[in-house]
């Protein structure tokens, strides 16, 4: 049976890198499509359309074992998370991904979660009502997708009575992002106080939590990291197409 101990040694290097393949395979949340000592390919089940697989995460210490994990993607995946750039050329060619983005992976590895601070603010989740604030404030998806988070229970927000001031969310494969604090709310401790709620939520159901900071977001990054958060040592690329 394909499992990820094969690749256990080469995982060990950088554990917080490969959060976003261990955690979705420990999970459940992916499924596991190959495993050698040198790589592995997962596949994230929430992004399955018509019994079509269209989201992964995969590892590839060369590139002849990129090429082999490669050829078990369709055609037309939405995106694929990789730990290396080493064939950046082979993603494009095969499926027209012209952009690498570049993310730190931050990961809470400790067992208690860190304290929720003194801030005025109510922790709820949001609904179907919230989203217009929602898409206002977050640019970085589309309404469909959102509307879908809402839907699951994923995204919760920080209110001030029925005033929506900040939100944050876990991501379709698992990762906690989505964090925004609308501009008049800004500077009470909002940011930090749903990110340690996250944390904690996450650690509730027996989940690492983790997540995935654009490289040069200086600000966010310093945030996951002043409340306790392990950067990883390398990055990881979201390879996504550009239409």
């Amino acid at each position: 049976m394909c499992d990820l101990s094969i690749c256990q040694e080469a995982l060990n290097r950088d554990p917080v890198l490969y959060l976003d393949l261990t955690e979705a395979v420990r999970r459940g949340e992916g499924r596991l499509l190959a495993a050698t000592p040198r790589g592995a390919l997962a596949a994230f089940h929430n992004y399955e359309k018509d019994g079509q697989d269209l989201g992964f995460t995969m590892f590839a210490d060369d590139l002849e074992t990129a090429q082999a994990l490669l050829a078990l993607i369709p055609p037309k995946p939405s995106f694929i998370t990789v730990h290396e750039a080493l064939y950046r050329d082979e993603l494009e060619k095969r499926f027209g991904f012209t952009r690498l983005n570049p993310c730190w992976q931050l990961g809470w590895l400790r067992t208690t979660p860190p304290p929720l601070p003194d801030a005025a603010a109510d922790i709820r989740q949001l609904d179907q009502s919230h989203l217009p604030d929602v898409l206002a404030n977050y640019t970085l998806t589309d309404e469909e997708y959102l509307s879908w988070l809402i839907a699951r229970g994923e995204l919760y927000g920080a209110f001030d009575g029925g005033t929506l001031m900040a939100f944050i969310g876990r991501h379709a494969e698992g990762s906690v992002g989505l964090l925004e604090v609308l501009p008049p709310y800004r500077r009470r401790g909002l940011a930090t106080l749903l990110q340690s709620y996250m944390i904690g939520l996450e650690l509730s159901h027996g989940r690492v939590p983790y997540g995935q900071v654009f490289d040069g977001n200086d600000a966010s990054l310093a945030l996951q990291q002043s409340l306790g958060m392990t950067r990883s040592m390398g990055r990881l690329y979201w390879a996504v197409r550009d239409d």
